[in-house]
């Protein structure tokens, strides 16, 4: 077993001498498992990971095995930091409880091939599920009240009588549309969506005004993606809508790229993402021309469907809401990220099936939500500092304007009923916010960075 090396120790020369190979090194891993006695770090989606109390794992240059050396008890984070940043050390590492690796419990999952090409179980495996971001369905609304959606559902407008939308039989061609980005996922009930998302639906009979009406009505109340499952994404008034959706909520238009076969003359609307449909296998199987932005799944895939029910559908009118639906995601992974930047992510890793780069087909690729969520995680802003003078802490983070920053305190990293401090002082300059807690006294604190749209 290591003995204790304190964190002034972990500098010394002879720092290797006191650790212990794996093979042989009794971590006591079991006791604190048995014991439920275990250190706690942030994970991914808000929540906790759970590890081996005073224990980092290390890689020597040169050594056969990771070790294991023991550190002192509430500053295993601190210690594997100033352990990694040595130069005789390969890496360094919390000891991890680990989770299995599982699907959600959703029962008809398996009929949904789409979340496998699409990467879907990487992000919830990863816990990505979550994104408190409303998409907007305009059509005839969808279910409101279909159990796998219910949970997700918000009121919406009509757009035609002018009056709000609380409670809709539906249509398949909506409900299918709204499963697909928000099905509730893990309720032990039918179908995924995409992700926890919020939707809520704007009614319209078609006419390019009224889904004029319906995007700006959705941009002037913070709906920061729209699904257009209709052609008309050659449309000069919804680019500017599009426009004006990109502006006002810092959102994104997305539109279907038209069923069929063979070359559509429609231009590239810049403020409108125009989605081409493909198979399992990712053939493209809808119309291409120089108005498609990206592909997503929607041939015969499986969603919810009226009075309750599930079942499978065809169209370019799919995969515009499995792209939303990433989209929607994307933004709540990260909410400092604006349209253009989701975007750039979505380019960045969508899977090419045609030409290098953009071609008329595919558009930037064939979107792969695992490795879009793992690009958008990374972009997520970050604490740079923390000073502690007079026992006033000063923190320092990346900073984006046209947000609302707050900052959090509380005595444990695990602690559930974390505090806004309502009367810290931030300074802006630059790229970073500078909060000033003036009362954080003279014990331990830790601290998190809030961020809204406002």
């Amino acid at each position: 077993m290591p003995a204790v090396t304190p964190v002034s120790e972990l500098c010394a020369s002879n720092l290797a001498g006191r650790a212990v190979a794996l093979p042989e090194a009794d971590t006591l891993a079991r006791v604190a498992f048995r014991q439920r006695r275990f250190g706690r770090w942030p994970d991914l989606d808000g929540g906790v990971r759970l590890f081996n109390p005073e224990m980092v794992l290390v890689k020597f240059r040169g050594a056969k095995h990771v070790s294991a050396l023991r550190v002192e008890p509430e500053r295993e984070l601190e210690s594997c930091r100033i352990i990694a940043a040595r130069e005789d050390v390969e890496f360094a590492e919390l000891d991890v409880f680990q989770q299995r690796a599982s699907a959600p419990d959703d029962p008809l999952l398996t009929n949904q091939w789409h979340h496998q090409v699409l990467g879907s179980y990487w992000a919830w495996d990863r816990g990505i599920v979550s994104a408190p971001v409303r998409v907007a369905i305009v059509d005839t609304p969808f279910q409101m009240d279909h159990p796998d959606l219910v949970a997700n559902v918000d009121p919406g407008w009509d757009v035609v009588e002018e009056q709000p939308v609380v409670a809709a039989t539906g249509i398949n061609h909506s409900t299918l549309a709204a499963g697909l980005v928000a099905a509730t996922v893990g309720n032990h009930l039918g179908v995924a969506g995409v992700g926890n998302c919020r939707v809520l639906p704007l009614n319209v009979n078609g006419a390019i005004s009224e889904i004029y009406n319906a995007v700006i009505w959705a941009a002037d109340h913070g709906v920061r993606v729209v699904n257009v499952s209709w052609t008309g994404a050659d449309s000069d008034t919804l680019n500017a809508a599009g426009a004006y959706l990109k502006t006002k909520a810092r959102g994104l238009l997305v539109m279907a790229g038209v069923n069929g076969t063979g070359f559509l003359d429609y231009p590239n609307q810049p403020d409108i993402w125009c989605v081409s449909m493909t198979d399992s296998a990712d053939n493209q199987r809808s119309r291409f021309g120089h108005h498609i932005d990206f592909a997503a799944p929607g041939w015969d895939v499986f969603s919810t469907a009226i009075h309750s029910s599930y079942g499978y559908d065809s169209g370019t009118s799919f995969s515009t809401p499995v792209f939303a639906g990433v989209a929607a995601v994307l933004f709540g992974i990260n909410p400092t990220l604006g349209p253009d930047d989701v975007i750039s992510v979505l380019k960045a890793t969508a899977a090419d099936q045609g030409a290098a780069g953009w071609d008329m087909y595919f558009g930037w690729g064939r979107i792969d939500f695992g490795a879009a969520a793992e690009a958008a995680w990374r972009t997520r802003p970050v604490i740079t500092s923390v000073a502690w003078s007079n026992e006033l802490a000063v923190v320092s983070a990346e900073f984006k304007s046209g947000l609302a920053y707050s900052l959090w305190r509380a005595s444990s990293p695990a602690d559930v009923s974390w505090e806004r401090i309502t009367n810290a002082v931030a300074l802006t300059q630059g790229g970073i916010i500078q909060f000033t807690d003036p009362q954080a006294g003279g014990d331990r604190r830790f601290y998190r960075i809030g961020i809204e749209t406002p």
